[in-house]
């Protein structure tokens, strides 16, 4: 738009010269000057005045209007610019102001608190222990055997909207493990997640899934080294002593004769601290303001793609490695699909932004998977910083 105004303005500038240009020499060969010597007829120039004023006047005022437009809306554009870029600074100063202000305490580190990133290393390790766990107890299990119709056909149009290859079944368990990481499996999150997973996963599997993750003791638990010893039995034992376990908890059953003490033993209701906390307040802010930010620029009207990517490119680099993991997680859990996958409601119209994508969010992750979770599986169009280097 704005360059086809330019072209109309040179255009108007181009005829009027041209024409003014043609009238004046055609003046001079017809005879006709302006001399200090000779009495001017101002019959004739009177006629030519009118005709430039006219006609090559009208021109160069259109091209004038133009030009005074041109710098109106330029300066409009500085102006949104700036109040963009105020806006834009703050939030940047925010996301270190919520990176400054993490701290975590793990007993089995002498209490010594974990600040600022050095937190979310050490919770995204965290994740992975959950998500191991989760997969530990779901092996072999295929997608249909655990994930509602419902829910399978949500993932599989997922899959297929965005040109992905990932696996239906570890998409799940990703989903499984990051909500579990993120709420925990005390009292309260324990029904969130419950709430969660019921219209997504089949209740017989589920059920048994958390009350296996809240077995799961603190490192300096008393109970850690019998669940360290459950975790290494094979995962058809493993299952059979949970399930009884499970059995005994919940219905007061006898318990399988292979395994009456290790049944009993994980059956006990003694308070301990469970090793999955939950870190929704940690968390939950973090994601929000970030997911904000970079929606902020995906939605200014004003500035052009590459524009947005120039800004969105400067907030990537306020992220660490174990920052852009964890959007990588938390974007194809349930939780964060706004990212990319589901589309949400925008002043009345459907916004589907694609932000992972569109700005290489997670170009900076190291190799191409991290625990077998491959990126480009779920992400094949972000163009990875490993992708050009040569090994």
């Amino acid at each position: 738009m704005i360059k086809t105004i330019k072209v109309f303005a040179w255009v108007f500038l181009f005829l009027g010269t041209i024409i003014f240009g043609y009238f004046t020499i055609k003046s001079f060969v017809d005879g006709y000057y302006i001399g200090f010597e000779n009495n001017t007829d101002y019959t004739v120039t009177g006629q030519f005045g009118d005709f430039v004023g006219g006609v090559v006047g009208t021109l160069f005022t259109l091209t004038g209007t133009i030009l005074i437009y041109l710098s109106f809306r330029q300066q409009t554009k500085e102006n949104l610019r700036t109040t963009f870029e105020s806006s834009f600074f703050e939030m940047i100063r925010l996301h270190r102001s919520n990176i400054e202000e993490l701290k975590y305490i793990k007993p089995t580190h002498y209490n010594s608190p974990f600040e600022n990133r050095q937190v979310l290393q050490v919770i995204f390790r965290e994740f992975i222990d959950c998500y191991r766990d989760v997969k530990k107890f779901s092996r072999n299990r295929k997608a249909e055997d655990f994930i509602r119709k419902d829910y399978l056909e949500k993932l599989l149009r997922i899959k297929e909207n965005n040109d992905c290859n990932f696996k239906l079944s570890e998409m799940a368990f990703i989903d499984i493990a990051y909500s579990i990481f993120f709420y925990g499996v005390g009292t309260e999150g324990e029904s969130i997640l419950r709430n969660n997973f019921r219209t997504k996963y089949n209740s017989e599997f589920y059920f048994r899934l958390l009350f296996f993750m809240k077995l799961k003791p603190k490192e300096e638990d008393e109970r850690y080294p019998f669940w360290r010893d459950l975790r290494g039995k094979e995962v058809k034992d493993l299952r059979i002593i949970v399930n009884d376990a499970y059995k005994l908890r919940n219905k007061g059953k006898k318990a399988n004769k292979d395994y009456p003490l290790a049944a009993y033993r994980m059956s006990s209701k003694n308070i301990y601290k469970k090793y999955y906390g939950g870190h929704q307040f940690r968390l939950s802010h973090y994601f929000r303001h970030l997911f904000q930010s970079f929606k902020y620029i995906d939605t200014n009207t004003f500035l052009s793609q590459k524009e947005k990517y120039f800004y969105a490119k400067m907030l990537r680099g306020q992220l660490s490695t174990y920052e852009q993991a964890l959007i990588f997680i938390n974007s194809i859990s349930t939780l964060g699909m706004k990212w990319e996958y589901l589309p949400e409601s925008l002043n009345g119209k459907e916004y589907s932004p694609k932000l992972i994508s569109n700005y290489n969010l997670i170009k900076n992750l190291p190799g191409k998977h991290f625990y077998g979770i491959k990126f480009d599986r779920y992400y094949p169009k972000v163009d990875y910083e490993n992708n050009f280097i040569n090994i």
